[in-house]
């Protein structure tokens, strides 16, 4: 992606040199040597930084405007934390944190440091034959890992945290889904009757969401761009999971309304130990898991990323995905 793509975005800026300077001395107590602003970010800024005493290090800067934020982006920097911690302890390679700052008082964003890791994102790799199906595999079983790791109550990462899950897995989408409302009703993206039909959907859905009982680590967003590929290997590795801040603890099915593409590696489902769940039931879970991702790609593209055109294409789909659950729960 192209730095003209970035400047579109409201929530990325790049830091001044004198910014650059204290948040590196701030978070690592050293200096940054050189600098290189990583593009391909539309939340984040992110940069390469080789620091004078401890190496390369990427850098990620929280958004600005974040006015314009979703509830639960307000506090995303804090789950990122927290997850890559119990991704550790399960052997699931992830980011490594080396130092995060919530305070906003070095300059007035979060920020966080990460081990850098000689790679690049599945997404810009051309893998085939063993390579890809070594690699799948082993994001499989790295996904089957994290989804083994389990909470008492369903939601966001830092709201369960901070003591406001949900006991019933509806019950936490219906709050999410009602969050996201405070932001997406006054920008209009969606007519009043359009909100209400969508409520509609989640209430009704709710029996069949309430069947999954156990709230398990779901990263929501596990596409190849969020999967790194080693370049220090003699042969193409899984190298690491990033970008986990907007995990939830839920179903782990919720995974597969968003990384399509794992329907098409039969060496994904090897690695990952089972296939999809099935069954109507299982169909209409993963229909709404669907339109709870477009609702928030809406959001985020007309109003966080100024992208209209990526706007206008989710809505339609939003509406394409209402009909099929309403064809689904009639059926």
């Amino acid at each position: 992606m192209c730095a003209e793509v970035n400047s579109r975005s409201a929530l990325y800026q790049p830091l001044t040199e004198a910014e650059l300077v204290r948040v590196v001395a701030a978070g690592l107590h050293t200096r940054p040597v050189s600098q290189k602003l990583l593009t391909g970010g539309l939340f984040n800024t992110t940069y390469l930084v080789n620091t004078a005493h401890c190496g390369k290090v990427v850098l990620r800067m929280g958004p600005v405007n974040r006015h314009l934020l979703m509830p639960f982006e307000q506090h995303l920097m804090e789950s990122e934390a927290q997850i890559y911690d119990l991704l550790a302890q399960r052997g699931v390679a992830a980011s490594e944190i080396l130092a995060v700052d919530l305070s906003k008082t070095v300059v007035d964003r979060d920020f966080m440091f990460v081990r850098y890791l000689p790679s690049r994102a599945m997404s810009e790799c051309d893998l085939a034959g063993e390579d890809r199906e070594r690699v799948c595999r082993a994001i499989g079983e790295a996904a089957g890992r994290m989804h083994e790791i389990c909470a008492d109550r369903f939601g966001r990462v830092a709201a369960v945290s901070h003591g406001r899950g949900h006991a019933r897995w509806s019950d936490a989408l219906y709050a999410d889904l009602l969050e996201w409302e405070t932001v997406a009703a006054p920008a209009e993206i969606f007519p009043g009757e359009a909100h209400e039909e969508i409520r509609r959907l989640f209430r009704a859905a709710a029996p069949v969401l309430d069947e999954i009982t156990s709230p398990q680590l779901v990263h929501t967003d596990l596409w190849l761009g969020n999967v790194l590929i080693r370049t220090d290997t003699p042969r193409p590795e899984f190298g690491a999971i990033i970008d986990a801040d907007r995990a939830l603890w839920g179903d782990p099915m919720y995974e597969f309304s968003s990384i399509r593409w794992a329907y098409r590696e039969p060496a994904f489902w090897e690695g990952y130990g089972k296939g999809p769940a099935q069954g109507k039931n299982a169909e209409i879970r993963r229909a709404v898991y669907t339109l709870h991702n477009l609702l928030l790609n809406t959001y985020v593209y007309f109003k966080e990323y100024n992208d209209a055109e990526n706007g206008v294409r989710e809505r339609a789909n939003v509406y394409e995905t209402m009909g099929n659950i309403r064809r689904l729960m009639e059926g």
